[in-house]
């Protein structure tokens, strides 16, 4: 099973999101705000963070920065699922790398799931036989 640490401080998004990654078949861990989120990458062993910019405490941007300059987690995936109204920060953290990102007013669960599955190389689940 594959492990995403989720940063988000909107209760309702990581519900909707995070129960659909659950029954996807991923592990997936909640990081309320930016410094919650630092800790748990400096404890623990994330395959992917799901990285929202706009967080109380310390905003992802500078989360992102943390995790491409700590060696053990540089080369970690980060999607971006953030809101298009933060154009400025957005290219900010473009500029300083991330695999995906995503604008919460045009994504749904099946994007998400299908952009995730894609960057970790995860083929899709092969449906029931009838």
């Amino acid at each position: 099973m594959k492990n995403i640490l989720y940063a988000e401080d909107n209760a309702l998004v990581v519900q909707v999101y995070g129960n659909v990654l659950k029954r996807e078949g991923f592990g997936v861990e909640v990081a309320e705000d930016g410094l919650v989120a630092m800790k748990k990458l400096a404890a623990g062993k994330y395959d992917l963070m799901l990285l929202d910019l706009l967080m109380p405490k310390i905003n992802g941007t500078d989360v992102l920065k943390y995790i491409r300059s700590t060696p053990a987690l540089k080369t970690m995936p980060v999607i971006i699922l953030s809101d298009g109204s933060m154009a400025d920060v957005a290219q900010d953290a473009l500029a300083i790398g991330v695999e995906g990102a995503l604008l919460k007013s045009t994504c749904n669960p099946k994007i998400l799931v299908d952009t995730v599955r894609k960057i970790l190389g995860e083929p899709p689940p092969v449906a029931a036989a009838a």
